[in-house]
């Protein structure tokens, strides 16, 4: 069975000059994981008609630290209409996860 298609790939940059690096962490400096988060969001969002949908961040998994810099992406739909997330440094995956929407009764 081949992989699904996906919806949107592409390439996150974390610029090294943000000035959260300094303090995450002195000389070694590390994308934070809800930056990641907030990339994968932001990405879903503009590509997936939400209509007044909640998303639900599910089972991200964070294999190594990255550091600021450009990695590929690829964000695929799921047969529940949840979006696969998948982060790439050299193509090893680095960051896999799941966000999940359910409509909003507010």
């Amino acid at each position: 069975m081949r992989a699904p298609d996906p919806i949107v790939a592409g390439e996150f940059f974390f610029d090294p000059e943000d000035l959260i690096y300094p303090d995450h962490f002195p000389g070694n400096p590390v994308v934070p994981g809800s930056l990641i988060i907030e990339a994968f969001m932001r990405i879903v969002m503009s590509v997936v008609e939400s209509g007044g949908k909640l998303w639900a961040v599910e089972n991200f998994r964070f294999r190594q630290f990255i550091p600021p810099g450009r990695y590929a992406f690829r964000v695929t739909g799921k047969s529940d209409g949840a979006m696969q997330c998948v982060l790439y440094d050299d193509g090893r995956k680095v960051v896999t996860g799941i966000l999940s929407g359910s409509d909003c009764s507010c």
